[in-house]
């Protein structure tokens, strides 16, 4: 089956539930009646096509808690595990321990002021995490860039990372006018590659530096609550749960 068709599914079945089911703004939105059969979860609900990709999943969650819904994601039952994986334990987050919290990776990539977008030293894509400013205490966060296995960046706030100031990075890479990615390391200005391609930048070991997938910044509510999951198999709706 297609998305299109496991979505239209789901849309049948909870309209035979009782729910008023129909389009708004694009979106496929199913409001309870009084003669609605819930499905687990309270009040409206964002239809939309599930799949085991972290930031589109927690941006359906924003959007659709901002619109005062649940967000219902249809998955194949070859998704639903990756999905359910995602959202829970830890909710949102790549992994937590008690030295803090590791975030996904979006696509959107960090400017490096005006020199173009950030990139570190790494064979590796590097990844965000949050820990205790101090190391112990937890009286404080700071959000500290690794790559491979080694701190390459640090800043101090959330808001520090929606806009990095021009020093936060070693490295920044832009393509020129003749379609080459220029890198340059920040504090002596000195060009240091020149690659065709940023495939041919990452395997030179420079690393373009992702915006990191920080759940609170996307999600106004608290995530285990706010999503529920219809697996859609041959046809017909195998299962409908919450969070």
């Amino acid at each position: 089956m297609t998305h299109t068709q496991r979505l239209e599914t789901v849309r049948s079945a909870l309209a035979e539930r009782g729910y008023d089911v129909g389009d708004r703004g694009g979106a496929t939105i199913a409001v309870p009646t009084g003669r609605t059969d819930r499905i687990g979860v309270p009040g409206s609900l964002s239809v939309v096509v599930g799949r085991p990709d972290p930031t589109a999943l927690l941006e359906a969650i924003g959007s659709a808690a901002a619109a005062g819904r649940t967000a219902l994601f249809v998955a194949h039952p070859a998704d639903a595990a990756a999905i359910r994986g995602i959202l829970t334990d830890p909710p949102g987050v790549a992994d937590q321990t008690e030295r803090g919290r590791t975030f996904y990776n979006t696509p959107d990539r960090l400017p490096a002021g005006d020199a173009g977008l950030a990139c570190c030293r790494a064979d590796d894509p590097p990844t965000w995490r949050a820990e205790p400013a101090d190391g112990v205490t937890g009286e404080g966060t700071r959000f500290v860039l690794e790559a491979d296995g080694e701190a390459a960046a640090a800043v101090g706030t959330l808001e520090d990372l929606s806009c990095p100031s021009a020093d936060a990075f070693e490295y920044a890479y832009r393509r020129n006018g003749d379609g080459r990615f220029r890198v340059q390391k920040r504090s002596t200005g000195r060009v240091v590659g020149r690659f065709p391609s940023v495939r041919e930048l990452k395997a030179n070991a420079y690393q373009p530096v992702p915006a990191p997938l920080v759940p609170e910044a996307v999600v106004d509510g608290h995530l285990p609550e706010a999503w529920a999951l219809a697996t859609v198999d041959g046809g017909r709706v195998a299962r409908i749960e919450g969070a």
